[in-house]
C-alpha cells in the first residue's frame, strides 16, 4: 500500500523549477522533489545515485548555473532533468530514483511506494 503528495502547478515559476517535499519509505522520513522542465513536469527522490547525500545546494535548489542539468551538491554529477540519467560525473550512466506522478487538472499527484519498489530511471 503506497502513499501520494499532491502538489499544485501554480508553485512552479518558470521553467527549471523545483518544490521539494517529504515522504515516507520504508519507514524512514525521505525527502523528493517535483521538476518543471521545458513543459514536463517529473519526480525524483532527493539522492544522488553515487553515495546516498541531498542534490541540492541550498532548499530545493537543484539545478545548475545555466538550469539545464540538476546538479549534486556534493560532487557535481549532472542529471538530465527530463530522464533523471547522469551524464556526467562519478555515477554516469545511471538514473535518479523517479517517483510515478499523475497531472490532475491544476495539480500533480506524486505516488510513493512504501515498500521501496521505486522505478529506476
Amino acid at each position: 500500500m503506497g502513499n501520494s503528495v499532491t502538489i499544485r502547478k501554480n508553485q512552479f515559476k518558470e521553467s527549471a523549477d523545483t518544490v521539494t517535499f517529504d515522504i515516507l519509505l520504508q519507514g524512514e522520513k525521505k525527502q523528493g522533489f517535483l521538476v518543471w522542465f521545458e513543459g514536463v513536469f517529473k519526480a525524483y527522490l532527493n539522492q544522488c545515485r553515487h553515495m546516498e547525500v541531498g542534490l541540492d545546494w541550498q532548499p530545493n535548489d537543484f539545478f545548475d548555473e545555466d538550469k539545464k542539468f540538476i546538479i549534486c551538491s556534493t560532487h557535481g554529477a549532472l542529471y538530465s532533468p527530463k530522464s533523471g540519467l547522469c551524464v556526467a560525473g562519478p555515477c554516469k550512466g545511471q538514473n535518479l530514483i523517479k517517483l510515478s506522478i499523475s497531472e490532475r487538472n491544476e495539480d500533480i499527484v506524486i505516488f510513493i511506494d512504501e515498500e521501496g519498489c521505486l522505478e529506476d530511471g
